[in-house]
This record gives C-alpha cells, sequence and structure tokens, in this order.
C-alpha cells in the first residue's frame, strides 16, 4: 500500500520542512529558468494593465495595475524577487497582495512583499493559514485598488478557504477577469 495522500500534503502545507521545499523549488526554477519560464503578453485596457509574472517552473503570479494612478495588486505572489522586479519595472505602489490559498506556491512571497512594502494588505480567506494575512475576506466581498474592483468568491475544495478573484472589467471596457488560483488548471498551470 502506498503512502495516504494527506499526510504528504499536511507535510507541505503546515510545516517547516513544506517551506524548505517551497524555498529549493523556488531555487531550482530560477536556475533553470532565470528570465522566467515563459514569456507571456500583458493585458491592456484603458485604465488597467495585467501582467503575467512567469514563477516556479509552470506557474504564474499576476501584477494588475491600475495605469491612472499607478496603484497595483499582485495574486499569488509566489516568487517575491520576480514580483518584485515587476513592480520596479512597472514603477508602480503595490498596495495589495490577494491571495487564492494557503500553499506556498501561491503565497510564498507574501512575507517578503509585505515586509518591503509595509502598506499593502494581504488579503484572503480566514479559513486558510495564509502567511502574513492581513484582511481576512468572506465570499462575494469587494475590494477596491485605485479604480480596480476585485470581487472575492469562495471556492472551497482544493484547500477549505480557496477563493478566486474577478477583476470588473466594466470600467475599462473589458470583460470580468478571473484570478482562479487553483481552482481551474491548463496545462498543468493553475
Amino acid at each position: 500500500r502506498g503512502v495516504s495522500a494527506l499526510p504528504r500534503y499536511s507535510l507541505y502545507a503546515r510545516t517547516r520542512l513544506g517551506y524548505l521545499f517551497y524555498q529549493r523549488q523556488v531555487k531550482k526554477a530560477r536556475e533553470r529558468y532565470p528570465h522566467g519560464h515563459s514569456t507571456p503578453q500583458p493585458c491592456c485596457f484603458p485604465g488597467v494593465k495585467i501582467l503575467p509574472i512567469p514563477v516556479l517552473s509552470n506557474n504564474y503570479s499576476y501584477l494588475v495595475i491600475d495605469t491612472g494612478s499607478g496603484q497595483a495588486a499582485v495574486v499569488d505572489p509566489s516568487d517575491p524577487l520576480a514580483v518584485q522586479a515587476a513592480i520596479e519595472e512597472e514603477g508602480v505602489m503595490l498596495e495589495a497582495i490577494f491571495c487564492t490559498h494557503k500553499h506556498w506556491d501561491h503565497s510564498g512571497g507574501n512575507a517578503a512583499l509585505h515586509q518591503q512594502h509595509g502598506s499593502c494588505k494581504v488579503y484572503g480567506s480566514a479559513l486558510d493559514a495564509i502567511p502574513e494575512l492581513t484582511n481576512p475576506l468572506a465570499d462575494r466581498e469587494k475590494v477596491n485598488v485605485g479604480c480596480l474592483t476585485f470581487e472575492a468568491l469562495a471556492t472551497p475544495g482544493h484547500t477549505v478557504g480557496h477563493m478566486v478573484y474577478v477583476l470588473d472589467g466594466g470600467p475599462f471596457g473589458a470583460p470580468p477577469c478571473l484570478f482562479s488560483g487553483d481552482l481551474l488548471f491548463l496545462a498543468g498551470c493553475g
């Protein structure tokens, strides 16, 4: 009989050993892909820019920018160095971190970014042990960052407190934009 997936999951998600494994994953990905694992294109509409940031070997963080004010939010900042490089390149102020769930490959950069950008808030579900969480969100709660409006939707399953975030594209003449974390997968990427 094989080892149950639950103990392995608990090791990764709840222990120092899991965090050390995450750090090893980040190091290996930076060595293997020094410029990111892909070359994604930003998505731009009048007043908003969404910049996918390749992290680890098969995942993305997203920098969402209110181009009028220069205020920005990041979704699932796994690799704080990659996210900080994008923030500096874009010349924006980080106001918010949105975490879909607690796993290190989505929340691993929270502490470093929150420390570097002291006034930014960290959003996510109170049901997950999200690192540096400052502002727990409930289902359907809305958050504004500059002119951007995000709605949090509870989507338990991958974790008890998994949330997705929908950016209201209406004010920008754009469709709503979904940041799904690990609710939906495409070719192995959440």
